[in-house]
């Protein structure tokens, strides 16, 4: 069984820091940079052996239509799933963690795998034509 405390500890071990927002929720902040001028934040859920990852990027306001970049994004990459929520473009991705795994896979695939993904997404979403 996961649970907050056990995937805050992860990420601690990995030396990502991580605060608690009003909701409970572990949030992840991955600095802007010379690739991608905007900060991202990615909020961490974890809820009945469900751990799931909401990120957006505040200020951060694409060119072209939302919904055909992320269309543009989905078709090309399985991980993170691009969606349009209020008018701005954010990356989601969900396990369901239900049957014993190793630490080794939750960290290896289900955190730093995703942390990169993200970002990677959004540094490359208005570059995929």
């Amino acid at each position: 069984m996961i649970d907050k405390n056990l995937i805050r500890g992860y990420f601690d071990e990995l030396r990502i820091p991580t605060r608690i927002d009003e909701d409970g929720d572990l949030v992840v902040v991955q600095n802007a940079d010379e690739d991608f001028g905007h900060d991202v934040v990615i909020f961490v859920m974890v809820s009945n052996n469900r751990l799931t990852y909401a990120a957006g990027s505040p200020g951060y306001e694409p060119k072209g239509d939302l919904y055909q970049l992320a269309n543009n994004h989905n078709c090309r990459h399985n991980m993170p799933t691009a969606v349009v929520r209020d008018g701005n473009i954010r990356m989601e991705t969900s396990f369901l963690l239900d049957e014993e795994v190793s630490k080794e896979y939750v960290v290896e695939n289900c955190i730093k795998m995703v942390l990169g993904t993200i970002w990677r997404a959004f540094v490359g979403l208005e570059n995929e034509d």
